[in-house]
């Protein structure tokens, strides 16, 4: 008796497309080498697409104009390449690389993304009466998608990329940083706020006013960089009282809900998402313990939030198998960037080992001391959920509160090692971005060598660092807003001996001053100017759009 052979993933119908929609999400790319990947989301209400269609258009205020109209507009690709069929399910994230030689060269231009969907009910009745051909109406398809409102199509668009993303700028680089998105109840949702922010509630404010002013203002425009730092879902929203308990509802849906929200309406003028992982994307305030046996135990989230979050990353990567790891380093325009994972890499923190207990991995932490050795001119910008400096005023006058600090104070071997990494390299004006403290402003602080009388000494060399924290884009309750008097400024304190090393081994004793800590609070987002010689700084607030103050850098 022979054996049945097992079925593969059965074939998709031989249907023809008969509409064109833009994707669910906002199309992410990443430059790899002469081709562009390229990330969107399916629309699940409409089944599964047949076919992809890359429009050449020119961006307009009001419309997307199709570049040689007297040829076929559509470059197709057919799903089987993304070896799809019967492995996932409406909703899932599409990949695809295309050369970028089908973009043309000509300012404003770009490739607007559509999927091609089939009308099986529709196809099934007109079957026998259908007067015109399936190539006329896959064309009069694509023409009617162009006939959208610009805001159906702004999210699809993929402008030309420049020929070097690395490179500096004569202009310099603008960037966002936002954190802390409290997610919309059942009454927040409100319509038209992608077109006009003051119709925006309390929940997605924040996020309109970003929309409106990276599309109408000209420092808005030049912003080419959002930075996210940590919790753009919240997964214990309730605190415990009705959260999800299993993991799509609670990870899963969070990411697709923020991705086809109001942020997949930013412009294509910002070009890049990054994004670093923090607590309320697992549980609130998380960290691994140690269980009776002395393993480290992460508890039940910590697996599935790891694998949400990586499958909804928002630069094209292989999305195949288990999370690798969140932190990673890139150079854009002119800026050298390092994205920290403070999260997921914690060691637990008994009171035994309260003073040595690592906010990074030991892997992380070589990356991050290689990427402070580098010897140049180029400005370089941290990022982490947690925050730097100030210090909390309970760590100042109790060592053992840090037990109670989810920022870098919490972790005092990590953050006095960091402080001393960046004297010991020499590392000028790194710009540390934090935002899980629910409150904006900045701060300076200075390291060097330790006078004896709580000072610096001036003989010595000493560097200076720029500590930046995002408040919250939305949070609700006062609560979970960081009082301004929590913080200590200013502030002196001794660095630690690196490593346990007894002290004046590792050389001279160091000390950190924090001069001064300029508040703003509120929900919106910072925005930065990183220019030749100096950082210009500004907050939005719901009364008014960003007023910068500018940081003249040292030399080096």
């Amino acid at each position: 008796m022979s054996q049945r052979k097992r079925s593969t993933a059965p074939a998709l119908p031989p249907v023809e497309p008969r509409c064109a929609w833009p994707p669910l999400h906002r199309v992410e790319r990443r430059q790899e080498g002469d081709e562009l990947a390229l990330l969107t989301a399916l629309r699940p209400e409409l089944g599964w697409p047949r076919q992809w269609a890359w429009l050449p258009v020119r961006e307009t205020p009001t419309a997307y104009e199709p570049l040689q109209p007297g040829r076929p507009l559509r470059e197709q690709v057919r799903l089987r390449e993304f070896e799809l069929a019967g492995q996932s399910h409406p909703g899932d994230a599409l990949r695809c690389r295309l050369p970028l030689a089908e973009v043309p060269a000509q300012p404003g231009t770009g490739l607007l993304c559509l999927l091609l969907y089939a009308d099986l009910r529709g196809q099934w009745i007109a079957s026998a009466r259908r007067s015109s051909s399936a190539e006329d109406e896959l064309e009069a398809a694509l023409q009617a998608a162009l006939a959208m409102d610009p805001l159906e199509l702004r999210h699809a668009f993929v402008p030309r990329p420049e020929p070097d993303e690395t490179a500096p700028r004569e202009e310099g680089l603008s960037l966002i940083l936002a954190a802390c998105q409290y997610p919309p109840g059942l009454l927040d949702a409100r319509q038209g706020a992608e077109s006009d922010p003051r119709r925006a509630g309390p929940v997605d404010a924040s996020l309109a006013r970003m929309v409106d002013f990276t599309r109408h203002t000209p420092e808005g425009r030049a912003c080419s960089l959002l930075l996210i730092a940590g919790d753009e879902i919240y997964a214990d929203a309730s605190g415990g009282l009705a959260d999800a308990h299993n993991s799509v509802e609670r990870y899963t849906r969070a990411y697709q809900h923020f991705k086809a929200g109001l942020i997949r309406h930013l412009p294509p003028t910002l070009q890049r998402i990054v994004h670093a992982p923090d607590d309320h994307e697992i549980e609130d305030n998380w960290g691994p313990v140690l269980s009776d046996k002395g393993d480290v135990d992460g508890g039940p989230w910590i697996a599935p939030a790891c694998a949400a979050a990586w499958a909804a990353r928002w630069e094209p990567g292989e999305r195949e198998g288990l999370h690798q790891r969140f932190w990673h380093r890139f150079d854009w325009r002119g800026v050298r960037f390092f994205i920290a994972d403070a999260r997921t890499e914690r060691q637990p923190r008994p009171l035994s080992r309260l003073l040595a207990a690592r906010i990074l991995g030991d892997e992380q932490w070589q990356a991050l001391q290689a990427w402070l050795a580098q010897q140049d001119d180029r400005p370089r910008v941290l990022l982490s959920g947690s925050l730097l400096l100030p210090r909390r005023r309970s760590v100042a006058e109790y060592p053992g509160a840090a037990a109670a600090s989810d920022a870098w104070d919490g972790f005092p071997a990590s953050q006095h090692d960091l402080l001393r990494a960046l004297w010991a390299h020499g590392a000028q004006d790194v710009v540390f971005l934090s935002g899980d403290e629910h409150r904006s402003g900045y701060a300076t602080a200075w390291v060097g060598v330790d006078d004896g009388q709580g000072g610096l000494r001036e003989d010595q060399p000493r560097v200076r660092l720029l500590s930046v924290h995002s408040s919250a884009l939305h949070a609700p309750w006062p609560f979970s807003v960081t009082e301004a008097e929590a913080f200590q400024v200013p502030d002196s304190f001794a660095l630690m001996p690196q490593g346990g090393a007894p002290a004046g081994q590792d050389g001279p004793p160091l000390r950190c001053l924090v001069t001064d800590w300029a508040d703003h609070p509120g929900d919106g987002f910072a925005v930065l100017r990183l220019r030749a010689g100096r950082v210009e700084l500004g907050f939005d607030r719901a009364q008014g759009g960003p007023c910068f103050v500018s940081w003249q850098t040292l030399p080096g």
